[in-house]
């Protein structure tokens, strides 16, 4: 697991991110058209690199020691460093635009990356510590739609779109017998929880894709912006077939524009209701007043009429 690996069959691109000697970041927008073996080999190189790093060496015995892990117990080793790289307060998982290869040092700096940032953080903890480790990819076969992995060294299947990289890790240094999954993008999974068998609401980009047209929502008041957010799931919304992204792009500019449209007819609402309200109040503020006055022969109506108070007014 620890020799080093021959890069010559891979793309120039991707030969120089792998022999790369920094802690860099490269933003690789035709990364999907490269080889997935091949790619596997580039984040293996960077992760046993990296994990040959004394910073990193440190950093794993720091987690570890801080964990309360005795010596030799590796399977606890291994835990201690899973649940480090999963908190989010340490490594925030995070999605890309395009893929963005970040070094194991920049992605611990900086305490955010997608999945294969984290999962090379936690490959080369485990390297820096001498866990035996193997890279693992999972997505959906094109035609039966199930859930497939590929671990490395295992035969490559084809016809697979891959959605998601993880890991396994031996349960021994130097003679592993047990092989655990490591979920290095989701707080809380612990060692050994499978991508594919489990809860795909854990990784969103294992769920199945949603049928129908995307939704356009309208929130027109507070309350049912409220609602609204109560209400929020994790749904993924597709395009129809034959719909491509004008026709999406088209219908959100409409809705967009009858939602300033609507916004505008209720602003226009809710003055027309206040200056009614105004009006209102001013109305009877005035005629009671007029009633008083009637009352006491004040006002208006001084000295004009049988006011109430002259009326009944005691002789002097």
């Amino acid at each position: 697991m620890s020799e080093a690996l021959n890069l010559s069959g891979l793309p120039a691109r991707a030969t120089s991110i792998a022999e790369h000697g920094g802690t860099k970041v490269h933003h690789l927008p035709d990364w999907s058209g490269y080889d997935d073996p091949k790619k596997l080999e580039v984040i293996r190189y960077i992760a046993q690199q990296r994990g040959r790093d004394p910073r990193i060496a440190k950093l794993a015995v720091d987690i570890i020691r801080k964990a309360g892990v005795k010596p030799r117990d590796y399977r606890g080793q291994a835990g201690a460093l899973l649940k480090w790289v999963q908190d989010p307060k340490n490594i925030y998982y995070i999605n890309e635009p395009g893929e963005r290869l970040q070094d194991p040092i920049y992605t611990i700096r900086n305490r955010f990356g997608d999945c294969d940032d984290q999962v090379m953080v936690l490959c080369a903890l485990f390297e820096s510590v001498r866990l035996p480790w193997r890279l693992v990819i999972s997505g959906r076969h094109n035609e039966t739609k199930q859930k497939v992995r590929f671990i490395e060294g295992d035969a490559y299947p084809a016809n697979v779109t891959w959605a998601h990289i993880y890991c396994i890790v031996g349960d021994h240094s130097f003679q592993p017998r047990k092989w655990y999954f490591c979920e290095a993008t989701v707080n809380g999974v612990p060692l050994g929880w499978d991508v594919i068998a489990g809860d795909p609401s854990y990784i969103p980009e294992m769920d199945k894709a949603r049928p129908g047209p995307p939704e356009i929502v309208r929130i027109k008041s507070k309350a049912q912006a409220q609602a609204a957010q109560a209400k929020t799931t994790n749904k993924v919304p597709t395009a129809k077939k034959g719909e491509g992204y004008g026709d999406v792009a088209s219908s959100v500019s409409s809705a967009v524009a009858e939602e300033v449209d609507d916004q505008g007819k209720e602003s226009q609402s809710k003055f027309v209701s206040m200056a009614s309200a105004v009006a209102i109040g001013v109305g009877v503020s005035v005629t009671t007043q007029l009633v008083l006055d009637w009352i006491r022969g004040q006002g208006v109506w001084k000295d004009k009429g049988p006011g109430f108070a002259r009326t009944f007014r005691p002789k002097a």
